[in-house]
């Protein structure tokens, strides 16, 4: 297949191009250096992978308002070309443009249908629904993709994995806020072989990346802390920083009707990354 990859250097665009190259398909990709809001390359695709974005982390959401809005006119420009020069689009959406109220039952997994019944938990997620709505509008099929806390090799410091694995190699066993709020923690590699599959499908369909378990982050610091100490120590929580949601995780059962799955356990995945 001939795949333009936007934000290609990113963490996921990177190591989805990779990945695709690896594969044997024809891959274009153009980050920064090739502002995709002064012009596409030339040419047609059978698929475009929209991952020009700005994220920035947890602070970079609550502290880069604009600049996260800014992300509509990405992908408004992404959508409108794509409608003249590609066969689909693959669009990374999130969990954040799920309802809040989600965001703080415990008990309660996200099912794609929930999307869009009530205000989003902050301004991300709200651009992804957005974004998901326009997508509505385009004349090719459309492959949304809703990922959960997807980590892995050569993730920023801006996200909690590599700065609590720095942190842990240097002996602190810490997270941000209470360390009770939960993620559903996606290895990398999972995450792409499912893009590979959603790429190859021919009709549209929106669809969780997840594994469908839920864990804390004090879980998190202290299977960290043991699988580089080989000990269990007591997790100190930094209650003047930002924690973010209460709690995500997938509901999967649309996954396993396309036969998506997210094999690689969280210590798995851990100790591919130290």
């Amino acid at each position: 297949m001939k795949i333009l990859i936007t934000g290609s250097r990113g963490f996921l665009g990177s190591h989805a191009y990779d990945y695709f190259v690896r594969q044997g398909h024809a891959v274009t990709g153009v980050d920064i250096d090739h502002d995709i809001r002064n012009g596409f390359p030339d040419g047609n695709f059978d698929v475009v992978i929209a991952f020009a974005a700005y994220v920035g982390g947890r602070k970079g959401i609550d502290t880069n308002h604009w600049k996260i809005v800014e992300n509509i006119e990405l992908d408004r420009l992404t959508f409108s070309w794509a409608e003249q020069h590609c066969g689909k689009i693959l669009y990374p959406s999130s969990c954040a443009a799920y309802p809040m109220e989600l965001q703080y039952g415990t008990g309660t997994p996200m099912h794609e249908d929930t999307v869009g019944s009530s205000d989003t938990f902050d301004q991300y997620g709200m651009v992804k629904v957005m974004a998901e709505r326009m997508l509505k509008l385009c004349n090719v099929p459309s492959m949304v993709m809703r990922p959960f806390s997807i980590y892995g090799p050569g993730q920023s410091m801006d996200y909690p994995l590599p700065a609590i694995i720095e942190r842990a190699r240097r002996k602190e066993c810490s997270v941000w806020g209470s360390g009770t709020q939960t993620r559903d923690w996606v290895y990398i590699d999972d995450a792409v072989k499912i893009f590979d599959q959603l790429i190859h499908m021919d009709e549209s369909v929106t669809v969780n990346v997840g594994t469908g378990k839920p864990i804390d982050f004090i879980e998190v610091a202290q299977t960290i802390y043991s699988i580089i100490w080989n000990e269990v120590v007591e997790v100190k929580r930094n209650t003047t920083e930002p924690e973010g949601a209460g709690h995500r995780y997938a509901d999967i059962g649309r996954m396993q009707s396309l036969g998506l799955y997210c094999p690689t356990s969280f210590r798995d995945g851990v100790r591919n990354m130290i």
